[in-house]
C-alpha cells in the first residue's frame, strides 16, 4: 500500500470510529440496549457512502462550468437563463444536502 492509500484508511476507519461510536451510546441509553444493526448502519454510511459523497460533490463541482459551457454553447438558439441554476443542483446542490445534510444513517 502507498502512503496515500494508508491514511486514507486511517483516517477513513478513525471517521467510522468518531461517527458512529458516541451516536451508538446515545442509542444504547434511550432504547435499553446496544442497537447494533443502527451503528452498522452509521458506519457504513460515515466510509464509504459519504466518503463517495464528498468525492461526487467536488468532482461535480469541477465538472459544473464545463458543463454549463457546453450547455450554452450548444444550444446558441435557446439560451436559458437558469441552465446554469439547473446544473448547479445536479452536480453540486444535491450531492451536497446527500453528503452533509441527511442524518446520519438514514435514507440510504
Amino acid at each position: 500500500m502507498t502512503r496515500i492509500a494508508k491514511r486514507i484508511l486511517v483516517l477513513g476507519l478513525l471517521g467510522v470510529l468518531f461517527a458512529a461510536s458516541p451516536r451508538a451510546g446515545v442509542a444504547a441509553e434511550a432504547t435499553g440496549g446496544l442497537d447494533v444493526g443502527r451503528a452498522a448502519l452509521m458506519a457504513v454510511d460515515v466510509f464509504p457512502i459519504r466518503f463517495g459523497g464528498v468525492l461526487r460533490t467536488v468532482v461535480g463541482g469541477v465538472f459544473l462550468v464545463p458543463v454549463t459551457i457546453f450547455s450554452v454553447v450548444s444550444l446558441p438558439f435557446e439560451r436559458n437563463p437558469g441552465v446554469f441554476r439547473e446544473n448547479a443542483q445536479i452536480y453540486v446542490v444535491e450531492p451536497f444536502d446527500y453528503t452533509f445534510n441527511r442524518p446520519l444513517g438514514q435514507d440510504l
